[in-house]
């Protein structure tokens, strides 16, 4: 956790050196992100919060639609052993932008339809060990959001939003291709 985070101030320094605009058609948005909040059809404790990359392709004045892979893992301990998943989410995503172009701001909701790829695992307690099992399942995803992005400079950025999907609060920073 404390590399990602590392890593993400690190990319933000040197990506802050120029400077900003808001959303526009034909802008291209790059957004890595971390949540907070289970994954929707989420197991068990969160051990490990969703990340995410996201690529947004600017279509129209008012409507981008793109793309987005997450990754977050969670346990559920019983009294025979402890039950480990990881989720890999590959959606599709679409957003509606209702500001007029801007330079700084971008406010905007969206929906998102994908696919949630389950593994889990399971460990057993030193009573009962010799006793290993893998089993995955997986599922439709979707979520919707509501956010807004913060430009620093013309090509970076942060933002936030709220929803259902990867994590109730995600946060991140964006970066304009």
């Amino acid at each position: 956790m404390k590399k990602l985070f590392s890593i993400l101030f690190v990319v933000a320094i040197f990506a802050g050196i120029s400077f900003g605009q808001g959303y526009q058609k034909g802008v291209n948005n790059l957004n890595i992100g971390i949540g907070f909040g289970d994954v929707v059809g989420g197991y068990g404790s969160q051990d490990f919060p969703p990340i995410s990359v996201g690529l947004q392709f600017g279509i129209h004045e008012k409507i981008s639609v793109g793309g987005i892979i997450g990754y977050s893992t969670s346990s559920e301990s019983w009294f025979y052993g402890k039950y480990k998943y990881s989720y890999i989410i590959i959606g599709a995503r679409g957003e509606y932008h209702f500001m007029e172009p801007s330079d700084k701001l971008d406010l905007y909701a969206g929906v998102t339809l994908g696919y949630n790829i389950v593994s889990s695992s399971w460990e057993a307690n030193n009573g009962y060990s010799g006793y290993s099992a893998t089993a995955s399942g997986s599922d439709l995803f979707y979520g919707f959001h509501a956010g807004a992005r913060y430009a620093f400079s013309p090509t970076f950025g942060a933002f936030a939003e709220v929803g259902y999907g990867l994590g109730i609060i995600n946060i991140g920073v964006n970066f304009k291709l």
